[in-house]
C-alpha cells in the first residue's frame, strides 16, 4: 500500500503490479489461516479425547474415601464443562493468542521500520493496556474459579434429586427441591454475570485505547507528512499496521478470558489425574492409538494375572485365577500365557485375617484385633449386630478399601502384595447394595468377560434363583433394566449380582448380606442350589440372617468390631451367648411373621 500510494504521485504508476501482489498476499493469508485452524482445531479435539480418557482412567483407580470427598456432581462438572473449557483454550484460545503475539511482534517491527518516533507515539497508551490486562486476568481467574465451583454444586443438586426423585415425590418435597435447586442456580447466575461483566468491561477499554492510538498517529503522522519527514504512503501504511493491531487489542480481553478459564479448568482436571499418578494408580501403556491408560485394580476376569515389580514378574498364588482369566507362568523361553478364556485349575485358597484393626477416615475403628482363618473349600459365616464390622471384612479382602499390611492373607500371601487383577479375577464379591447397569440382564451378569458365555450366565442365574423370574419377562434375559436396576425389585437386583459373581466361577466367594432382600422360602431355595454350586470353593458369608449361617462350616460372631464367639451353629446356640440371643430373636420374628 505504501509503495502503491507513493507511486501514484509519479506520472507512470504501475498500480496493477501492486494490486496483484495485494491479491496474492490476501490469498496466501487466507490459506494459512484456514490451514492453522484445521490443524489446531483438529489437534485440540484429539487432545480433548485423550484428556477425557486419562480422567476416566484416573476415576476408576481411586478408593471409596476419594468419592466420599468428591461429589458425583463435582466430578461430572470436571468431566464435561471443564473439559469443554480446556478444548476452547487449546482451540480458538490458542489460535487467538498465537495470532495476537505474531501480530504484535510483526507489526511492531514493521512500524519501527517505517518511523521509530511515530511508533513510540502510537504505543504511548499501551502501558495502560498492560496494567489493565493484568488486573483483568486476576479478576477473571477468581471469578472463573468461583463459577466453575458453583457449577459443580449445581450439577450435584441435579444428580442428587434425579437419583432420589422417588423419595422427593413420596415425601412431597417438590417445592423444597425446587427451592434448593433455584438457590444453587441463582448463585451460579450471580457468579456467571459477575464474570460476564468483568469480561464485557474490558473490551470497550481496549477499543478506547486502540482509538486513542489512532488519533495520536493521525496528529503526529499528519504533521510529519506536512513537514516532509514522512511520505503520504508511509503514513497510510503506518495506519494500516495500527489498524491491524486494533482487533487483537480489542479481543485481548476475550482471549485472556478463554485462556484463564481453560487454565482454571485444566487445574481442576489435573487435581484428579495428578492424584492418580502420584499414588501410582494409573499405569500408562502403549496401544496402536498412542498412550493408553490401564488403571490397575479395575480388571475383572479375562485379565492377565501378572504385574511387573522391581524384582521382575510377580505371580499370583497358584490356583487363584478365576475362570476366563489368562494365567501366565515363567518358562525357559520367557512368559507363556494360557489361551484367553481357558479355565485355570480351581484350587480353592485359604483366607486368613491376622490381628486386623481398621478404621475409616475420621471414625472409630470398625474392626479391632480380628483374627480367624477360612480353610480351603470351607464356608465361614460372619454374623453380628448392625455396625459390628461384617461388611468391612469383605471390602478389605477385595481391597475395595486398602487393608493394613500384614493383616489379610490369601493362600498365605499378603493381599497388599498381590496383583489386583489376579486377586479380583479369582474373587466373586457380592455387596449389600447390588449395582446394575442400564443394559440387559444378560449383560449385567456376564459383564462382557472372556469365558463367560450366555449359557454360563443362565446357569449362574438359575443357582441365584432369578432365572425363572427373568424368563417370564417379555424379552427374557435381553430385558434392559432401568438406571441402577430401577425396574427390578431389591431382591431381584441382589440375585442378579449374585449370579454375576457365580458366572465367573471364582475360587473365593464373598457374600455380604446377599439374601437380605429375599423371603425365607426363596433364601432356602437359593442356599440349597448355592451349596452345590460352591462345593470345594472358599466362601466368606457375612449375614444377619442366621438361617444362612446354619449352613456354614463355622460361624464367627462380631460385636463392636471384635470377635466375641466362634464355632459351629449348634455349639454357639448351646453356649447361650450373643449368637444364641440373635438366634432366639430371629426365631421369634419368624413366628410373628407366620402368625
Amino acid at each position: 500500500m505504501k509503495r502503491a500510494i507513493d507511486a501514484l504521485q509519479r506520472d507512470a504508476a504501475p498500480v496493477g503490479h501492486y494490486v496483484g501482489l495485494i491479491v496474492l498476499f490476501a490469498l496466501v493469508n487466507g490459506v494459512a489461516r484456514l490451514g492453522s485452524r484445521f490443524a489446531i482445531t483438529g489437534g485440540c479435539q484429539r487432545i480433548e479425547s485423550d484428556i477425557r480418557d486419562h480422567l476416566y482412567a484416573a476415576l476408576q483407580t481411586f478408593p471409596p474415601k476419594f468419592y466420599a470427598a468428591h461429589s458425583t456432581g463435582d466430578l461430572m462438572a470436571r468431566a464435561t464443562s471443564d473439559i469443554t473449557a480446556v478444548r476452547s483454550l487449546l482451540g480458538f484460545g490458542t489460535i487467538s493468542l498465537v495470532s495476537t503475539v505474531f501480530a504484535f511482534i510483526g507489526v511492531l517491527a514493521a512500524m519501527l521500520a517505517v518511523d521509530p518516533w511515530l511508533t513510540l507515539w502510537a504505543l504511548a497508551p499501551y502501558p495502560v493496556l498492560v496494567v489493565l490486562a493484568r488486573r483483568f486476568n486476576l479478576a477473571v481467574n477468581e471469578r472463573a474459579q468461583a463459577a466453575q465451583d458453583q457449577l459443580s454444586v449445581l450439577s450435584e443438586r441435579v444428580q442428587e434429586y434425579l437419583g432420589g426423585m422417588a423419595v422427593v415425590r413420596a415425601y412431597t418435597l417438590e417445592r423444597r427441591a425446587h427451592a434448593d435447586f433455584g438457590q444453587a442456580n441463582g448463585e451460579y447466575l450471580r457468579l456467571s454475570l459477575a464474570l460476564a461483566r468483568t469480561e464485557a468491561g474490558f473490551s470497550p477499554l481496549m477499543g478506547l485505547i486502540a482509538g486513542v492510538g489512532t488519533l495520536v498517529v493521525l496528529w503526529a503522522g499528519g504533521r510529519a507528512v506536512v513537514d516532509g519527514r514522512l511520505s503520504l504512503g508511509a503514513l497510510v501504511a503506518f495506519n494500516g499496521y495500527l489498524a491491524y493491531l486494533t482487533w487483537p487489542t480489542i479481543a485481548l480481553g476475550w482471549t485472556l478470558s478463554i485462556v484463564r478459564r481453560g487454565l482454571t479448568s485444566m487445574t481442576r482436571i489435573q487435581e484428579i489425574v495428578g492424584a492418580a499418578v502420584e499414588t501410582g494408580s494409573v499405569s500408562p501403556e502403549r496401544s496402536e492409538g498412542g498412550l493408553r491408560q490401564a488403571p490397575p485394580g479395575f480388571i475383572g476376569a479375562g485379565s492377565v494375572s501378572s504385574e511387573q515389580t522391581e524384582g521382575g514378574l510377580r505371580q499370583a498364588p497358584p490356583g487363584f485365577i478365576g475362570a476366563g482369566s489368562v494365567s501366565s507362568e515363567q518358562t525357559e523361553g520367557g512368559l507363556r500365557q494360557a489361551p484367553p478364556g481357558s479355565v485355570a485349575p480351581a484350587v480353592a485358597p485359604s483366607i486368613r485375617f491376622s490381628h486386623l484393626t481398621f478404621s475409616y477416615t475420621g471414625r472409630a475403628p470398625a474392626l479391632r484385633d480380628v483374627s480367624f482363618e477360612v480353610a480351603p473349600g470351607e464356608m465361614v459365616a460372619v454374623v453380628g449386630p448392625t455396625g459390628s464390622g461384617k461388611s468391612t471384612l469383605g471390602l478389605l479382602l477385595a481391597r475395595v478399601w486398602e487393608p493394613p499390611v500384614g493383616a489379610v492373607f490369601v493362600s498365605g500371601r499378603d493381599v497388599t502384595e498381590l496383583p489386583l487383577a489376579s486377586l479380583r479375577a479369582g474373587l466373586g464379591y457380592v455387596p449389600q447394595e447390588g449395582f446394575l447397569f442400564s443394559r440387559s440382564i444378560a449383560d449385567n451378569i456376564d459383564l462382557g468377560r472372556d469365558g463367560v458365555g450366555r449359557e454360563q450366565a443362565h446357569d449362574a442365574a438359575a443357582v441365584a434363583g432369578i432365572a425363572d423370574e427373568v424368563q417370564r419377562f417379555a424379552a427374557g434375559f435381553e430385558a434392559v433394566v432401568g438406571e441402577r436396576g430401577l425396574t427390578l425389585s431389591g431382591g431381584q437386583r441382589q440375585r442378579v449380582t449374585l449370579a454375576r459373581a457365580l458366572a465367573g466361577r471364582p475360587t473365593v466367594l464373598v457374600l455380604d448380606d446377599a439374601f437380605a432382600s429375599v423371603d425365607a422360602a426363596k433364601e432356602e431355595e437359593i442356599l440349597s442350589s448355592l451349596r452345590r454350586a460352591v462345593a470345594g470353593r472358599t466362601v466368606l458369608l457375612m449375614t444377619h440372617r442366621l438361617r444362612a449361617a446354619c449352613t456354614a462350616n463355622r460361624v464367627v460372631v462380631l460385636d463392636a468390631g471384635r470377635i466375641v464367639e466362634a464355632g459351629r451353629h449348634e455349639d454357639l446356640v448351646r453356649r447361650g451367648g450373643l449368637y444364641a440371643r440373635l438366634w432366639r430373636i430371629q426365631q421369634l420374628e419368624e413366628e410373628i411373621a407366620r402368625a
